[in-house]
């Protein structure tokens, strides 16, 4: 270390460790919730004691766990969290936690969510490649059809909606429509239910404990079937799937086996956070009549009363898609993530400690740092104004880590979403979000569609 770092080092603080005291209440919740006599699930009360803890530790930007054998660092201010995700993964900065990695390498240890160094570069150009971040997708309206057609008739509950989304996944990822004949020696659902299967197990540690070890014949039937997709589509790769730009994507020869690595998270995220995002919105915007009036204005004017009908259409749903980023503020599908950093760093004059595991949970993050368990007031008007700078970062984060397919994506869910709120609308039996206070977990599993006439 140089004479002045060693002297920055020195001069900087070193982040506030929470007490036994803080950690009290967190058991005490904990063990409330595990014997019935609280309602709120294990996410909504970790954030609630970590909002707590940032309200007692507040302009620290951070709290250092007191846990045995572990240096673990929760991030309660938004600028430490946006300069973690700001820089390219690498050695001399922050790389994928550990904890993250050993998940992630279940199902595709090449994935470029836990890559570093040249080999997360290699990766995040070719995803960009294929995924066209920053401008709206070159091949998004050979899609149109097919989500409109998937959303056309009602959705009864989340999974219908799961269900939809698995369907528009195929025809994005590997160009296969209904009653397409493309790649029909492959059983390209059943792949998507394994693929889901495994992701699932890598965001739930104790089902990948327990179960983890007798997933070796799922997930090499999983790279058998991607790896016959990819041969079959090498010579004549079908027009406007992502597959067929990945075979476009001009690569330094990538071994086979990493580049398939690369396509599971096309996959799940349809199926996974794509419709947590979409049931979510769907389900506010019909709980509250004074939301749904502003978006079914909206696409009176754009789309007249014949639903969306072209991409310029789709672009052009500004509030539309500001409810849908509201939503992913307050009930962010992707919930937590976990960093390292294996240097120490002086940031904002506090010290970050070589060999410390950085966890940053987006419910804390996106809301204001208020000790209460209900959400914070829905505000679609902070994603309509981009002039001034939105005092919260979307979902889909921004900087090297930003989200590759958020254009794609978000895409997919408007169009969906403006094809269903053009129609005969469903209602929303369960009554969480009447209430002035929301809750802070969504209830994901309560909420139910119910067919109704069309309001005009």
């Amino acid at each position: 270390m140089s004479l002045p770092n060693r002297l920055n080092s020195e001069q900087a603080k070193p982040f506030p460790v929470a007490n036994l005291a803080d950690l009290l209440p967190l058991a005490v919740a904990i063990l409330s919730a595990v014997s019935g006599r609280l309602k709120y699930g294990l996410a909504a009360i970790l954030t609630s004691w970590s909002q707590q803890l940032a309200q007692r530790y507040a302009g620290s930007g951070a709290v250092m766990l007191p846990l045995p054998g572990k240096r673990i660092l929760l991030v309660v201010d938004r600028d430490l969290s946006v300069h973690i995700l700001s820089e390219a993964p690498n050695r001399a900065a922050y790389l994928p936690g550990r904890l993250k990695s050993r998940a992630m390498e279940m199902l595709a240890p090449h994935a470029l969510t836990i890559a570093q160094d040249q080999d997360w570069l290699q990766w995040r150009t070719f995803h960009h490649a294929v995924l066209c971040p920053g401008s709206p997708h070159p091949d998004q309206s050979i899609h149109l059809p097919t989500i409109r057609a998937a959303f056309s008739a009602p959705c009864h509950s989340l999974n219908d909606i799961r269900q939809r989304l698995g369907v528009t996944m195929l025809a994005v990822v590997f160009g296969v429509g209904p009653g397409s004949t493309a790649l029909k020696e492959i059983d390209l659902t059943s792949l998507a239910e394994d693929v889901q299967k495994l992701a699932t197990m890598v965001n739930q540690p104790l089902q990948r404990l327990l179960l983890g070890a007798f997933q070796t014949s799922r997930r090499e039937r999983v790279y058998a079937a991607l790896g016959e997709a990819w041969t079959a589509s090498a010579d004549d790769a079908l027009k406007g799937s992502l597959l067929s730009r990945a075979h476009a994507a001009n690569l330094a020869e990538p071994g086979r086996q990493e580049l398939l690595e690369q396509l599971p998270h096309w996959m799940f995220t349809f199926q996974g956070s794509a419709s947590k995002l979409f049931g979510r919105t769907l389900t506010i915007l019909l709980s509250r009549p004074e939301l749904l009036e502003k978006v079914r204005e909206e696409l009176r004017l754009v789309c007249g009363f014949d639903g969306p009908r072209s991409e310029d259409q789709i672009a052009r749903l500004t509030y539309l898609e500001a409810c849908v980023l509201e939503s992913g503020r307050l009930y962010p599908p992707v919930q937590l993530t976990v960093h390292r950093r294996d240097t120490e760093e002086i940031f904002d004059g506090r010290r970050v400690p070589a060999n410390t595991d950085i966890l940053q949970l987006f419910l804390l993050l996106q809301r204001p740092q208020k000790p209460y368990v209900e959400a914070s007031e829905f505000q679609p008007s902070l994603w309509l104004d981009r002039t001034g700078a939105c005092p919260f970062s979307d979902l889909f984060l921004s900087g090297a880590r930003s989200c590759p397919g958020k254009d794609l994506i978000l895409f997919v869910i408007k169009t969906g979403l403006a094809t269903i709120l053009a129609g005969d609308l469903p209602t929303v039996p369960h009554g969480a979000f009447l209430k002035a206070r929301w809750p802070l977990s969504f209830p994901d599993r309560l909420i139910r569609f119910t067919p109704s006439p069309s309001i005009s």
